[in-house]
This record gives structure tokens, sequence and C-alpha cells, in this order.
């Protein structure tokens, strides 16, 4: 479960023209070309990372674990206990006794970039602690507790992980196919599926999500149209050359004293699963476009709970001082880094 060294996701002829795709980059550029330029292209984004990113981040990694673990031979209960184990050392940090600083807690452990390996006896430990609104819905003791609560209802659901061919689990897949070219450069689309599973005899790429909402009927329209259940519906035809329906979404609503989950397919037929595909070649053509141009314009429609609006509000020539102000630069996104085996 390493993450193995990526090449670059950028055309090497044309700056900030991205030849590797995933949901995210394209859902960023489809919502705004300008978004798409500062949270993709130029890597920013919020001081304090969001509860729900956080919490939704760590329940899918976590889950993850216990159907590896499951699908490799474990019991329910051993699967159960890999799971809680890593939430518990993720949900968290460590600090470095060289820097005293503190470090979000990877697989790997690094301690890169201030000269310490944090190995020695002065390692410290600090909790992940929440804080706002959202702070008593979403914390350590919600997260371990939707996590035992989904394992559970997962034995009562008629879902089963997928062999692949070669006799190992279908979990923590990456993938990469061409989708297009342009200008005599292959463009791809990348990803990674937390599960392929069988379900009612049909064949499903499995994703599990969290919500405080009730997992009603509006609810669950929410994911028709929608562009990451419609590419890893493509994705899973393609790279797996199975016939994949769809989505089978694992929905958990969290509340400060319950969990409610609920198993629902999201089909998508070959027709749309075509008009998506040709919808994305005509975004990723734009995008192109634009950074030939060295230009990528604003979408105002968009501008509505979008964290960059007081940014964009203001003269060109002063966004850049108010993003340094309220924002960082996080590690540059790139959907080529594999998780898994496909």
């Amino acid at each position: 479960m390493t993450t193995q060294v990526a090449p670059s996701p950028y055309s090497p002829t044309i700056p900030n023209f991205r030849l590797a795709w995933d949901s995210v980059t394209l859902g960023a550029y489809k919502k705004c070309p300008k978004y798409f330029e500062y949270t993709i292209l130029s890597n920013w984004t919020t001081r304090t990372r969001s509860i729900h990113l956080e919490f939704g981040g760590l329940y899918a990694a976590a889950l993850e674990r216990y159907a590896h673990a499951k699908a490799s031979g474990s019991s329910h209960d051993e699967a159960t206990l890999t799971m809680v184990r890593w939430a518990l050392e993720n949900s968290g940090q460590r600090v470095c006794s060289t820097c005293h600083g503190a470090v979000k807690v990877p697989d790997t452990g690094d301690f890169s970039g201030c000269g310490g390996d944090g190995l020695d006896d002065g390692m410290g430990w600090i909790p992940w602690l929440p804080e706002g609104e959202a702070a008593s819905l979403k914390n350590r003791y919600t997260l371990i507790r939707s996590l035992v609560w989904n394992v559970e209802d997962r034995l009562g659901t008629p879902f089963s992980t997928l062999i692949l061919a070669n006799g190992k689990p279908a979990t923590e897949l990456s993938f990469s196919f061409p989708l297009m070219e342009l200008g005599g450069e292959e463009v791809s689309y990348c990803g990674h599926f937390d599960e392929v599973v069988e379900f009612d005899g049909q064949m499903w790429v499995k994703d599990d999500k969290t919500t405080k909402n009730s997992l009603d009927g509006n609810y669950r329209q929410t994911f028709t149209p929608d562009n990451q259940m419609s590419g890893y519906t493509v994705a899973g035809k393609v790279v797996l050359s199975l016939p994949i329906r769809g989505v089978l979404v694992r929905a958990c609503q969290v509340g400060v004293n319950f969990n409610r989950f609920a198993t629902f397919p999201v089909p998508r037929p070959q027709a749309v699963l075509d008009e998506w595909t040709r919808d994305a070649q005509v975004w990723i053509t734009r995008a192109r476009e634009d950074a030939l141009r060295g230009f990528f314009p604003l979408n105002d429609r968009a501008c509505f709970g979008c964290e960059f609006r007081k940014v964009c509000a203001v003269s060109p020539s002063h966004r850049d001082a108010w993003l340094r102000e309220d924002f960082i630069q996080r590690k540059p996104w790139n959907p080529l880094e594999t998780r898994g085996d496909v």
C-alpha cells in the first residue's frame, strides 16, 4: 500500500496543460476555469482543511484497509482491527523532535525537509481535534464509530469484493487509460477505485460517502448526473474489461449520536457514458486552448459558495496578495500516483 513515484501530469511542451486528468481535475475545470487555475495549477487551498474533507478522506481510506484485509483472508474481526488501528494512527499528527513541528501522519512517516526522522523517543503525538460548528458531528470518536458500524452493517448487505482473474481482490486499484489525442500528445484519464464488487448479479465500482443529510430520494438524486460516478463507470469498463453496471454507493449519515447506512446502485446506460466521454474531450480541449493563451476565464455563475469568491471580487492586480494572505499552497495534485495494481 505504497505510493509509487509518478511522472509529471503536465505536457512537456505546453505549460499548464495537463495530460493526465481525473474526476478532481476535470470537475474543477467544469466548475470554473479560474477555480481550476487556483486549485489545480497553482495548488492554492484554505489554510485549515475542511473538516468534511478530512473526515471523508480518513473514512474512505480506512474502509479500504478493511476491504483489502477481508478479501485477503482475514476474518471480519481481524479486518476491523486493521481498519481501526489505521484510522487511529492516521487521525492525528506526529511531532518531530528536531524541528518541533507537527507533521500529518502519512503511511510512510516521512519527515523530509526538516532534517529529522521523527523516530527517536522524543517524538510526540497530537490527536485530530477538529474545531468549528461541525466538530460535534465529525470528530475522531464519530469517525471510529462510523467505521465500525459501517462494516457491521456491511455483513448484512448482499455484495462481495470481486476477485480479479489474477486471483487478487479488486481493492485499492489505481487506473489510467488513453482518453484522446491532442496536438500529437496522448491525454489520459486516471483515478482510483476503492473496491469493485458483485451486487445483485452485476459488477459495480463501490464508493463510500458520508453526509449529515437524510439518505432519502433527494440525496440519491445528487449522483445522477455526476462527473465522478460517470468517470468511474467508464474507467471500470475500459480498464477492467468488465461489464461494470455503474457505481454502488455506500452512504453513511453521520449524526452526533447515531449513524444510518444505505446501499444503492447508481447505474449508467452506455449512451450516457458515451455522452460523458465526448463532453470530457470537449472540456479538456478547451483547457488546452486556455493553456495556450495563458488565460483561464472566470465563470461568475459558479461563485456562490466558492472559497475564492472574495479573491475574484478584487482587481486582478491585487489577487495574488489576497491569495497569499488567506490561502496556502499544498502539494501538487497528481492523479498518476498509484495505490494499486491495475
